[in-house]
């Protein structure tokens, strides 16, 4: 009777400490679906200068200053991942369509084109790091140039995630760097964003994160460039078993201004994310 009372306390000493420290790192697993969701809203108010014609042109219809500007957007779709071969590598399709899209400038909508909901697929495949490599986008009414600058995108921008090399205990923190390009029109948008991850506690299989981030964008305009910068806060939730974060929200204050041709812009944004993804 002592054998067992002495292995009962053994092991839930063994799986108290378990739950005090967690790896942290996403990865796709094969022959796994990912469906998700990805809603953002964003609620901006702009001043416009400088161009006197334009500024009495949006007022005769009926758009005054400062300029408010609602932006909502919802996407959904998944990853479907495959089997292994011989090198554990397995392939992988991304498929997400805009389910839901409105912009409204001072209390006007202005009407969405049909083609917004169409599909975007990805084909990749997944290395023995577990990180998702694209290979080709089919996505209607996209170039071929603009294909692969979305898949160079998206492997550049997985090659600059960082995971902690050791195990995380409760009050720990990490932060990651993501400097990264954009293309657009000839030109790139610059963006710096740095995001510091403190996991806050580990319950029910899951980890939870307090997260802190800020942001710097650099927009082209021709000759001229609009400037953003901010910083918010955030939750994530990690999935231990599968590996995966499965719920992230996010709330980022952002001060903008730049030069559009003739006219001066200034403003604020508050940009609220959030997404969802249930693994089977």
């Amino acid at each position: 009777m002592k054998k067992l009372i002495y292995l009962s306390l053994l092991l839930f000493v063994f799986k108290a400490e378990a739950q005090q420290s967690i790896t942290f790192k996403y990865k796709y697993l094969p022959n796994h679906n990912y469906n998700g969701t990805v809603s953002m809203d964003m609620n901006c108010n702009a001043t416009l200068k400088g161009d006197t014609q334009l500024i009495n042109k949006l007022k005769s219809q009926g758009i005054i200053q400062p300029i408010v500007l609602n932006l909502g957007m919802k996407m959904i779709g998944g990853v479907k991942t495959g089997s292994p071969d011989a090198n554990n590598i397995f392939p992988l399709t991304m498929n997400y369509k805009i389910n839901e899209m409105s912009i409204n400038i001072s209390g006007k909508a202005i009407p969405m084109p049909a083609t917004m909901n169409s599909d975007i697929k990805i084909y990749g495949h997944v290395g023995t790091d577990g990180k998702l490599k694209a290979d080709s986008v089919n996505a209607n009414k996209l170039k071929d140039t603009s294909e692969k600058r979305i898949s160079q995108m998206m492997n550049s921008f997985q090659n600059m995630i960082k995971f902690p090399d050791h195990p995380l205990k409760i009050g720990d923190t990490f932060t990651q760097d993501m400097p990264f390009n954009i293309p657009m029109a000839g030109n790139n948008m610059t963006t710096n964003a740095k995001v510091v991850y403190k996991l806050v506690s580990i319950a029910d299989g899951n980890a939870y994160f307090d997260i802190t981030q800020s942001m710097d964008i650099t927009i082209p305009i021709k000759d001229q460039s609009i400037t953003l910068k901010g910083a918010g806060t955030g939750k994530l939730v990690y999935d231990l078993k599968n590996s995966f974060p499965t719920d992230f929200t996010s709330n980022i204050n952002l001060a903008f201004n730049g030069k559009i041709n003739t006219f001066e812009i200034n403003g604020t944004a508050l940009m609220n994310m959030e997404y969802k993804y249930d693994i089977q």
